[in-house]
């Protein structure tokens, strides 16, 4: 075993080993005794970089998930073994632990309700159990904002500070089930006919799945995570999660940073701070606009707008009062593919191919999101020579401009 104890490299060349055989099919007690002196010596740091690893390999994501799901129970006493991550109250992730807690608090609620309504065999008794059970699962919901923070602040931060973040994916990936879940499982609640068989297959699913989250925050990525992120970065992302906002706990108070002036913006060989920079004439060709007039121009369009360049970074958003989807500051210079999870990343790589290579200069798609329906159109940006430099998204809500009829003119 001291062969593993000390050596990082071999350790985790044979846990990889193992868990790309698992997930190729491989019988699990072979490879457990085949790598049972890795196992026994697994960190979390292992894990995180087996999984950026397998996550390279390219493996089907759906048996990556799988095959991942069976390693865990097997490096589970392993890893349960590890200290607990100890950190300071009010630390991003005290906070994201902290609102664990709270949705532990209500699953455990919930449990004897799952169990009640498949002993119950008056209908009265059984429809008032359910009417609970779902009002119970839709406020749930609530932990959307603990998920849309980890992948819009902590993410990006994450990956820029460690280069096996890759893991970051197969999580994002959890967290779409977990939606879809939940999201079944309210419709079928609300369903006037009863199907106990389902709502238990749900049931089980949504469990296993916020339980599993919990497990790999904390015992996992979090502990990575605390030595890896540079401490002021912590700072940054819990004042970036105050606009999202927080699950189950009320919003703590954070100190604010001094705002301090940076003279980082070179123009016309000169260093301009912001002051200067909101001053400066901006030429359009078609008129001339300060910064400051035309970062509100672009703020007030009945629109969200996102930019990437030619290398597939982003490099701005517009900030409108009512956005549709999540942005942080944190996403700028990510890659969009990062910023996707990774179901639709080969949705994201054949449009920006298309555009890249001509063969198209825009893309509608349009969805239903929380009762109103959305346009989000991507347009390829091109210099006048039609050399691609990247594109934009842009999202807007036509639930109301669908309804008009008629005229209505200014005179």
């Amino acid at each position: 075993m001291s062969e593993f104890i000390n050596n990082n490299k071999a350790r985790v060349e044979s846990i990889y080993a193992f868990c790309f055989k698992l997930i190729k099919g491989e019988k699990g007690t072979e490879l457990i005794k085949k790598h049972q002196e890795a196992i026994d010596c697994v960190t979390a740091n292992d894990i995180v970089v087996v999984v950026h690893r397998l996550v390279e390999a390219n493996l089907q994501m759906s048996d990556m998930k799988i095959g991942i799901n069976k390693a865990l129970n097997v490096f589970y006493k392993p890893i349960l073994n590890q200290p607990k991550l100890k950190i300071s109250k009010n630390h991003f992730l005290e906070i994201m632990m902290r609102e664990n807690r709270e949705l532990e608090t209500r699953l455990n609620e919930i449990k004897p309700l799952a169990k009640k309504i498949n002993q119950q065999e008056d209908e009265k008794d059984l429809l008032k159990t359910l009417s609970i059970l779902r009002h119970k699962v839709e406020d749930l919901a609530e932990i959307e904002k603990h998920y849309s923070r980890k992948e819009n602040v902590f993410f990006p931060y994450f990956e820029n500070q460690y280069p096996e973040f890759k893991c970051l994916g197969v999580m994002w990936s959890i967290h779409d089930d977990i939606r879809k879940v939940r999201k079944d499982l309210v419709e079928v609640l609300n369903d006037d006919s009863i199907d106990l068989q389902r709502i238990n297959k749900l049931m089980g699913d949504l469990f296993f799945f916020m339980n599993t989250i919990i497990f790999r925050e904390e015992y996992l990525l979090f502990p990575v995570a605390v030595n890896a992120v540079s401490e002021d970065l912590w700072e940054e992302m819990n004042l970036q999660s105050e606009e999202i906002g927080f699950s189950f706990i009320e919003a703590p108070v954070f100190a604010k940073k001094k705002k301090t002036k940076k003279k980082a913006f070179t123009f016309d060989g000169e260093q301009l701070d912001t002051l200067q920079l909101n001053d400066t004439l901006l030429n359009f060709d078609t008129g001339l606009m300060t910064l400051q007039q035309a970062m509100m121009l672009l703020n007030h369009l009945p629109v969200d707008i996102t930019m990437i360049d030619e290398n597939d970074r982003v490099r701005f958003f517009s900030n409108p009062k009512d956005r549709f989807f999540i942005r942080s500051k944190a996403i700028i210079g990510r890659t969009v593919q990062n910023c996707h999870p990774p179901e639709s990343v080969n949705v994201v790589e054949e449009l920006l191919k298309a555009f890249k290579s001509g063969e198209k200069d825009s893309e509608p798609f349009w969805i239903q999101m929380k009762g109103r329906f959305i346009l989000i159109q991507y347009f390829a940006l091109r210099d006048e020579d039609g050399v691609y430099k990247g594109c934009i998204e842009v999202s807007q809500d036509l639930t109301d401009i669908k309804t008009l009829e008629g005229e209505k003119r200014l005179m």
